[in-house]
């Protein structure tokens, strides 16, 4: 690859050509994936929009104890397992073998109503993508590099349906601060915006369901509101490290399966299913349930919020722990409307789209280290006004600091960037 970002040169035209043909073909894999997804969970999940305690379906039970078998299935005869796109963005390259059973894995936990999003396999299916074309094509380094930021830029950029928020993510990945990059960052830009485009059009020129899922009342905001925000950044800490605390413990407990990959996520599903018979909102990513804690907060009470907050934490590092694939960001989002909904129901003077913005970003941005990137995400989701984005970007970046500035020791800044199955 050149040394300088220069547009009259034949070889950054090829690798643009590259670039922008690997993000169509990854937006278009994950528009698939989150397609079977969707038709998969319709087509075998209950309806699930009570969420009293101990009114869940007995029916998950055998969905997710089957799926677990299945699953334990896909690990015993391949060597599926839950590869760190974060990763292979800052590395430039994903291991293209375990791949495709690793996306087979993952659609079947999904499908399963485990406590997972589809960031994490949508992303192996793009990074893994541009790898393997690139490795069958002999291209270089850089080259191969520029083909996985645009396969994933494109991917993610159709399911957050925000391709400015995932070229922030490019810039908060390990990179070179030089002329080259901004060559390469024009050429995910592209790709994240084919990407957004495909989604559109597939989806009837309409933007994703997730735009505006909360919709809060806007406020005018205060300057205190600032200071609330470095509060609520503060607080959200102990809840997004409860995260890999009680990820460890359970692999911990789990390891002696570990040899008996069938055996673990058969006895991982029949957990988890007695779990969501349990607590129904343990089920499925989150987003559904999002709508109904923040709309029900009064009814449900601040116990229960916190409750179901730290069993979608559990349901969520279960699911790793027994083997099944997934991301964490989406359930991340619902624990931080948990919280944020109890919050605003002790402190009601805060305004609800305060605290609902600041923890709904700032729990997973405590863990996972795209600040930035979140805070847009989240605002696009839960969609807040501009004018009341600021808060939710100051907790964001106070959860973060806190986080990897004081807590977490300098040889586990280099392990992955969210837990993953050991």
């Amino acid at each position: 690859m050149s040394e300088d970002f220069d547009l009259r040169s034949r070889e950054y035209w090829l690798r643009m050509f590259w670039g922008l043909f690997l993000g169509l073909i990854s937006a278009m894999g994950a528009f698939i994936f989150i397609g079977l997804m969707n038709a998969g969970q319709s087509l075998i999940l209950p309806d699930l929009t009570d969420w009293t305690p101990f009114s869940g379906s007995w029916l998950m039970v055998v969905i997710m104890t089957s799926i677990g078998f299945l699953v334990g299935l896909v690990h015993h005869y391949s060597s599926a397992t839950e590869l760190d796109v974060f990763e292979a963005v800052d590395e430039g390259r994903m291991d293209p073998k375990p791949v495709p059973s690793s996306l087979l894995a993952s659609l079947l936990s999904l499908i399963g109503g485990f406590s997972l999003g589809p960031e994490v396999p949508t992303g192996m299916l793009s990074a893994g993508l541009g790898t393997w074309i690139s490795d069958r094509r002999k291209m270089d380094t850089g080259t191969t590099r520029t083909n996985v930021l645009s396969s994933v830029s494109s991917a993610y950029s159709g399911l957050f349906s925000s391709p400015f928020a995932v070229l922030l993510m490019l810039f908060e990945s390990r990179h070179q601060q030089n002329l080259v990059y901004y060559g390469t960052l024009l050429i995910a830009a592209i790709s994240g915006v084919i990407g957004f485009s495909l989604f559109y059009w597939l989806g009837g020129d309409s933007f994703s369901l997730l735009l505006d899922l909360l919709a809060p009342p806007s406020y005018d905001l205060r300057i205190w509101h600032l200071a609330a925000a470095v509060l609520l950044g503060i607080l959200a800490v102990p809840f997004g490290l409860l995260f890999p605390i009680m990820n460890k413990i359970l692999s911990r407990l789990v390891m002696p399966l570990n040899g008996q990959p069938i055996l673990r996520s058969t006895v991982g599903g029949l957990l988890l299913g007695l779990l969501s018979v349990a607590l129904p909102t343990t089920v499925g990513l989150g987003t559904n349930e999002m709508v109904t804690v923040t709309q029900q907060a009064a009814e449900i009470g601040v116990f229960l919020l916190i409750i179901f907050a730290l069993a979608k934490l559990l349901a969520l590092s279960g699911a790793l722990s027994f083997g099944f694939i997934g991301g964490p960001i989406f359930p991340l989002l619902f624990v931080g409307s948990s919280v944020g909904s109890a919050i605003h129901l002790i402190f009601p003077q805060l305004p609800l789209g305060l605290a609902l913005g600041c923890m709904i970003v700032a729990v997973p941005a405590s863990i996972v280290p795209i600040p930035v990137s979140l805070a847009v995400i989240g605002i696009v989701i839960i969609g807040i006004s501009l004018t009341n984005a600021l808060p939710v970007l100051v907790a964001a970046l106070v959860a973060f600091s806190v986080t990897h500035g004081l807590l977490i020791k300098k040889e586990e800044k280099t392990e992955s960037s969210f837990p993953t199955q050991e």
